[in-house]
């Protein structure tokens, strides 16, 4: 132990974080090292030494406070939380656990308890520890810990010294860590990934994401630039979190009772955007939704469930489908993002978490869609903009669309009825296809046996690779392009294509690089339409760096926006396309968008051709890029997992066009995320990048 210890001494350059986790894969290889040989059988490594080896008042507190929900041994022994300390050092017994009876925990009785007992075996595992043998270069000051440490121990209660251990020999080592890093206090603390670190490295992945189709790339350079953001976000998520766990304290709890009339009344739209804590006005909101509401018995009564996703804190959906009665139900996660928590190892046997790799290194799995199956046989799609964590959910905007209940069909019905007229099914099962993994059959044979046929909306998938002869037109914006041929009434050429989206990748050196060409022209697509009438405006919503720090969250609100300020030095031509995020009308000009929309508006604003909620950012990764080679010949080039939903009002309400605001007659209005007419940027305004978050957290050392 005593030279792990030396070896944190060696790395001052490391947060405290990464030099535990450099001591865990110290004996971790040393370990390996004796499986080699021969000579050794694998003995179990244990707890390694880490931040619960620092007096709790050393310990950076759990930002999340009382409202707590994890579970997870590395983030109970990574962070401090006082109420379960003061709880466990208050017990009568060290053999069970009892809340007392004036208790009122923020969250679950039955989760602090799990806490509890989880904290404790961490204690007794430590204390199980045997002696340190001493170097002679730590001798004197462990010496004087030791001296400390007896006076101290004095004083606490027998129970207290059954199970907390002596920790104050590591006080030195932490301090020494600290103070020869003066930027640790933004290092990731990787040991706690599944905590949030895995959102934050959302930052990296899409903006590589985003910046794919560019023919020049610094690795180097880039990897840097992605490492300080890694840092920075996660600090930002700290913070964030506190102002959450206060938040919430004072708050009125946004979870309704009502759910399946309320989903029932959301017809025929079915389209509904996350509640904002900050905002109460949100939790009045009739298309306002959270996501344990999804999970509503109401809604049905739940056999399994299919969770598709690019970020995913386990302890957070957990704790949800734990709240409703359903946390030992199956569960099939596909992911990402790596996080410790979705390791086999780590998963009770219920569920099963299969992280999906693009054969592109740019290329993420970015879908955000979720599929119920209950126990009438009946399927419910959703297909959201939020990732699984839980700053997703709190104070952003995001865009859900939720599916009535899909009965199961007949036993005899023929293996392709069922379908809707947009082909719903169709698509979605080519996209479950398209992953070509077995732990997917069983859903896809669930969705080929419900019947779909009262879907009204289109399915837009997108998944890497290139895509030649009929399938360049099933994937992508061209996909896109072939509903609307379909099914979208021609427009005047004044009618706006209009993005609003959360990041942008590298578009090129001028608009007509690939933005105001090959997306413009699918988006332009109707009904008898050709190019010869003309090419409409093309705007994009995507917040200045005004309206970021005038959010919620202020300046930490930008963290879910990584655009930077490399990307943009390349297409500074992309400022005169945009406009400003405002969405008053939807109580949300406040509340930083992560949803990503796209439409066709009429210049008053008052009126749609189409609309489209989908995962996919502006960006060639996301949506595919016309590829020819003399071998192959054409090809749509695609990097990621997108999935989307397409409106379309001949379909929906069997009208040319939505109506926006108020309606001429008894057909609902369509919700629309943002104000409209648009806001353009003013001419001081600049757009969000990554780098103003930077300079804040710096201005906050």
């Amino acid at each position: 132990m005593c030279s792990a210890f030396l070896v944190a001494f060696e790395l001052p350059r490391f947060s405290y974080c990464n030099q535990v986790k450099h001591i865990f894969h110290h004996y971790q290889r040393r370990e390996m090292k004796k499986n080699v040989d021969g000579s050794l059988v694998r003995q179990t490594i244990g707890i390694p030494a880490g931040p619960m080896d620092i007096p709790p008042n050393k310990r950076p507190n759990c930002n999340y406070g009382s409202g707590c929900y994890r579970r997870n041994p590395i983030h109970l022994r990574e962070y401090c939380h006082p109420h379960l300390e003061d709880l466990l050092q208050g017990q009568k017994s060290s053999s069970s656990l009892e809340l007392p009876e004036n208790y009122k925990p923020n969250v679950d009785k039955e989760l602090i308890l799990d806490q509890l007992n989880v904290l404790k075996r961490i204690y007794e595992k430590l204390a199980e520890k045997p002696p340190v043998k001493k170097s002679k270069l730590e001798t004197a000051s462990c010496n004087e810990s030791a001296k400390s440490s007896e006076q101290s121990n004095a004083s606490e209660s027998s129970l207290k010294t059954k199970i907390l251990p002596n920790v104050s020999s590591l006080e030195k080592a932490n301090k020494f860590s600290n103070s020869s890093n003066s930027s640790s206090q933004l290092s990731r603390p990787d040991s706690a990934r599944s905590d949030s670190a895995s959102e934050s490295s959302s930052a990296r992945s899409e903006t590589s994401n985003e910046r794919a189709g560019t023919s020049s790339f610094s690795s180097q350079s880039d990897s840097r630039r992605f490492d300080n953001f890694r840092n920075v976000k996660q600090k930002c998520r700290d913070l964030k979190r506190k102002s959450m766990a206060e938040a919430e304290k004072s708050s009125k709890s946004p979870f309704s009772s009502d759910i399946p009339s309320r989903i029932a009344a959301a017809a025929p739209y079915f389209f509904f955007l996350t509640k904002v804590r900050a905002e109460p006005r949100t939790y009045h909101e009739p298309f306002s939704i959270t996501f344990r509401e999804l999970l509503d018995p109401g809604l049905g009564d739940l056999r399994a469930s299919l969770q598709i996703n690019f970020l995913v804190e386990l302890p957070w959906v957990m704790h949800h489908y734990k709240h409703q009665g359903v946390d030992d139900k199956p569960l099939l996660i596909l992911h990402g993002e790596d996080s410790d928590d979705l390791k086999k190892n780590n998963l009770p046997p219920n569920i099963t978490a299969v992280r999906i790799k693009t054969p592109h290194p740019f290329g993420h799995h970015h879908t955000k869609m979720s599929l119920f199956h209950y126990e009438d046989g009946s399927v419910r799609v959703v297909v959201s903009t939020a990732n699984l964590v839980a700053s997703d959910w709190h104070n952003r905007t995001q865009g859900l669309w939720i599916s009535p209940a899909c009965p199961e069909l007949p036993e005899e019905a023929d293996t392709k009825a069922g379908d809707s007229p947009t082909e719903f099914k169709t698509d979605l099962l080519r996209y479950l296809c398209a992953y070509q993994i077995p732990e997917l059959q069983e859903w896809v044979s669930i969705v080929r046996q419900a019947d779909f046929s009262e879907i009204r909306v289109c399915f837009v998938g997108t998944v890497p690779g290139t895509h030649r002869g009929p399938d360049m037109d099933r994937w992508g914006h061209r996909r896109l392009a072939a509903h609307l041929k379909k099914h979208a009434v021609g427009v005047d050429p004044t009618w706006s294509v209009v993005a609003q989206c959360s990041s942008i990748g590298s578009l090129g050196t001028h608009p007509e690089a690939w933005m105001l060409d090959e997306l413009r022209a699918s988006m332009t697509l109707g009904k008898g339409t050709s190019m010869i009438q003309g090419l409409p405006p093309f705007k994009v919503i995507y917040p200045s760096k005004q309206n970021v720090y005038d959010s919620v969250d202020g300046a930490l609100g930008g963290d879910c926006l990584p655009y930077s300020m490399h990307t943009h030095s390349k297409q500074t031509w992309f400022t005169s396309f945009l406009y400003q995020w405002k969405s008053d009308v939807r109580f949300r000009t406040k509340a930083v968008p992560h949803i990503k929309t796209y439409t066709r508006m009429s210049p008053c604003g008052s009126r749609l051709a189409w609309f489209h909620l989908s995962s996919a950012n502006l960006s060639k990764a996301a949506w595919g890029m016309n590829k020819k080679t003399k071998t192959s010949g054409t090809g749509v080039f695609m990097m990621s997992y997108e999935a989307g939903v397409l409106f379309l009002p001949e379909i929906l309400i069997n009208k040319p066009v939505f109506s926006v605001g108020k309606s001429d007659d008894k057909t609902p209005p369509f919700p629309l995320p943002y104000d409209a007419p648009l806001t353009r940027y003013n001419p001081s305004d600049k757009p969000w990048v990554m780098e103003y978050l930077n300079e804040y957290m710096r201005s906050k050392k």
